[in-house]
């Protein structure tokens, strides 16, 4: 049963490693045939913080992002602890267009271990700022889980994604994000679900390299039978060790009973 589950998977896993190759042999080909390479600025990542950023990656890049997540609740006389290792790869391959490969990585909890979802996705920069009018940033962010993990931390289904992310720039080097958001998939009993997602940051930069921030996350917005809201309160800080790598923490609590007590993030994010 496992075996033939596998194979059926073989054919999808092909079309998107030729999709993620087609994307790269663009991109590279987009960078070849600039001539003298731009000046860019500093990298701009997606992490840590919980909303996301209104950038995408210059044409002919590539990004990645990858993370180191503990999170351990302390309830009823229990407790439970999982440790995650997500990871974010972008590519891009358009002005304003950059193409994302998004594996939640290897799962550990309760003495069980696996591999988590993967999901393609693309974000589109829509809007940019003017701070005259006030008017913000806009990005639009589509994702789709295209291939399960392992039985007790994948799902097999495609469940997709749909987030905008709007930043405006405030005085006093501070900055405002929003990223509203829906979600479809299933519970564990097998109910189709649509959740609602939902992010505020404000971050503050300290110096060229150095910002702090302070958010409410909210991955899941639903109803108990649909498997109820997970959110939290955050703060965490990124400091540039160069123009295009970043490294960064962020720590959060439980802003409800459904949600982990307590986590914690590491993140390095390099692009090239």
């Amino acid at each position: 049963m496992m075996r033939k589950h596998v194979r059926s998977m073989l054919p999808a896993g092909a079309s998107i490693v030729r999709c993620l190759c087609g994307l790269v042999a663009r991109s590279a080909a987009a960078w070849a045939f600039s001539g003298v390479a731009m000046a860019l600025e500093p990298i701009d990542t997606d992490g840590p913080d919980f909303v996301e950023s209104s950038e995408v990656v210059p044409t002919g890049r590539v990004q990645y992002e990858l993370d180191l997540i503990s999170a351990a609740s302390r309830r009823d006389g229990s407790s439970g602890s999982r440790l995650s290792t997500p990871g974010l790869f972008k590519i891009g391959f358009a002005p304003d267009w950059e193409g994302r490969f998004a594996p939640e990585g290897l799962q550990r909890e309760g003495g069980h271990s696996g591999w988590g979802n993967l999901a393609l996705g693309l974000k589109w920069h829509a809007l940019d700022r003017d701070e005259a009018s006030f008017t913000p940033a806009v990005a639009w962010i589509a994702h789709v889980d295209v291939l399960a993990g392992s039985s007790r931390f994948g799902d097999a289904r495609a469940n997709p994604s749909l987030r905008s992310v709007l930043t405006w720039d405030l005085p006093r080097e501070f900055a405002l994000g929003l990223m509203p958001g829906v979600r479809y998939g299933a519970t564990d009993e097998g109910r189709h679900r649509v959740a609602g997602v939902m992010g505020v940051v404000l971050n503050h930069r300290f110096t060229s390299r150095l910002r702090a921030f302070v958010e409410y996350a909210a991955p899941q917005i639903a109803t108990g039978a649909g498997g109820g809201t997970l959110a939290s309160w955050d703060v965490g800080a990124a400091w540039l060790v160069s123009d295009d790598t970043q490294i960064g923490v962020r720590s959060g609590i439980a802003a409800n009973r459904n949600t982990p007590d307590h986590y914690l993030l590491f993140e390095i994010a390099q692009r090239f």
